[in-house]
């Protein structure tokens, strides 16, 4: 009985496998494709998000031109009334000029003019007096690039730029010629801090961060200017120029919507996994169904034994085989119980049940592991042999005599069967199935008769 089980648990171990496999394969399919769903809404939010920082980028870099545009254009005009004014310059003229355009932006910190190299005037002066006779040559933080101002004549705007009195900025430098010849520079100091709130007002600082920073002509990155510059390391911010005098400013612009997981993705996970958990275990089931339907097809279902249709299938392939290589020799074995009846009739159908078994079991432990064993119906088995010498067959039949014929405990009952064993070789008899056990059955019959009469 052990032996049957261990068969029948082998047979479900393995279509149990198959299903499993079949069914993981479509969780993992249906699975995926749920995956597949939630990595397109991902994507599609990174792409809507990062259109949104384009588009903001593109805002901030317009209003950012804007509040420089028109802080430079003050400038402008103040450098060509200098210049027209050089030689009738008074102190008390100048500062009134200077205090009209310092009130017409809240950006400038304060206005200065060099004459030559030193600085001559300032406005505001309060706050600013550290600034009065600065003389460039002399800052080396400030005169590389005053330099280069005066020599190309090209305005231009620096920083932010530690202040020589006190603080920092922006300062924008338009260098004043007459008769082509350098005369003097004139200098605006923006506030860094209004200037950046201004360029900051009315952005949601929940959905979007930036930050600004300059860039030289070359390309190589300059000062902050506003922000975080660890913003322009982010894969998923927008970046760009803006140019503006002397050099180019780099804006980068991030969404900091959320683009991760969300409650509708959780709902399309939950449901994909549900969907790939139903559709995985009816994968299992058809498999398993399959596969059932197989065992009842080939095996049979008391003893686990291969029945009489995987038995001829089985023969058809020895005898295929053999019809290739006609020096190679096969055997089979027709075992008939005797006394099998009598068990029946005295103990039940459960102790018959277990007589099979036991046999079934020890003919299996007594035969070559390529053999196949067969139950042909009721108390008669079949042993394909392939490939066998004819002088092995004897010994083989004593063997399973003697296992087949040893006491067999039941509910405490001794019970003991006997068996009768006729043998044909296979090309001796015949190539077909039929005809091999035609021969067998008639010496296992014979075989009967004189056991009888001894």
């Amino acid at each position: 009985m052990g032996g049957s089980l261990r068969n029948k648990i082998g047979l479900f171990i393995r279509s149990h496998r198959i299903a499993l496999v079949g069914a993981a394969g479509v969780f993992i399919l249906v699975a995926a494709m749920g995956e597949l769903i939630l990595h397109n809404r991902a994507e599609d939010r990174k792409e809507e998000f990062f259109r949104d920082s384009v588009a903001f980028n593109a805002k901030l870099r317009a209003q950012t031109e804007s509040e420089l545009n028109s802080l430079l254009y003050l400038s402008s005009g103040l450098g060509s009334y200098l210049v027209v004014r050089n030689n009738d310059l008074q102190s008390k003229e100048v500062t009134g000029i200077l205090a009209v355009l310092h009130k017409s932006s809240g950006h400038i910190r304060n206005f200065g003019v060099a004459i030559g190299y030193t600085m001559r005037y300032v406005y505001p002066y309060a706050g600013n007096e550290g600034a009065i006779g600065l003389h460039y040559p002399d800052h080396p933080e400030q005169w590389p690039m005053v330099k280069k101002i005066t020599e190309s004549g090209v305005p231009a705007l620096a920083g932010p730029v530690n202040l020589v009195q006190g603080g920092r900025g922006l300062i924008y430098r338009v260098p004043l010629y007459i008769d082509n010849k350098y005369w003097g520079l004139l200098s605006t100091v923006i506030d860094l801090d209004s200037f950046t709130e201004v360029i900051a007002s009315g952005v949601d600082q929940k959905q979007f961060e930036f930050a600004i920073r300059g860039r030289d002509g070359a390309g190589a990155d300059g000062d902050m200017v506003l922000g975080d510059a660890s913003l322009f390391d982010r894969a998923e911010a927008f970046t760009q120029e803006i140019d503006i005098p002397g050099g180019k400013w780099l804006i980068a612009v991030r969404s900091l919507r959320d683009t991760g997981f969300n409650q509708t993705d959780l709902l399309i996970r939950l449901l994909s996994i549900a969907l790939a958990s139903i559709a995985g275990w009816m994968m299992y089931m058809l498999i398993r169904s399959r596969s059932d339907l197989a065992a009842l097809a080939m095996y049979d279902q008391l003893t686990g034994l291969p029945n009489r249709h995987l038995l001829e299938d089985r023969a058809d392939m020895v005898f295929a085989r053999h019809k290739r290589k006609p020096g190679q020799t096969c055997a089979i074995l027709f075992l008939d119980l005797d006394g099998f009846k009598s068990i029946n009739d005295r103990y039940g159908h459960k102790a018959g049940d277990a007589v099979l078994l036991a046999v079934a079991q020890r003919a299996k432990d007594v035969v070559r592991a390529n053999d196949t064993i067969a139950r042909w119906g009721g108390d008669e088995f079949i042993v394909l042999m392939d490939e066998v010498e004819p002088e092995t067959l004897q010994p083989l039949v004593d063997r399973l005599r003697s296992e087949i014929e040893s006491p067999i405990m039941f509910e405490d009952q001794s019970l003991s069967v006997g068996v009768s064993v006729g043998v044909a070789m296979c090309p001796a008899v015949g190539g077909t199935l039929d005809e091999v056990l035609k021969m067998a059955d008639r010496q296992m019959y014979e075989e009967k008769v004189k056991r009888k009469a001894a």
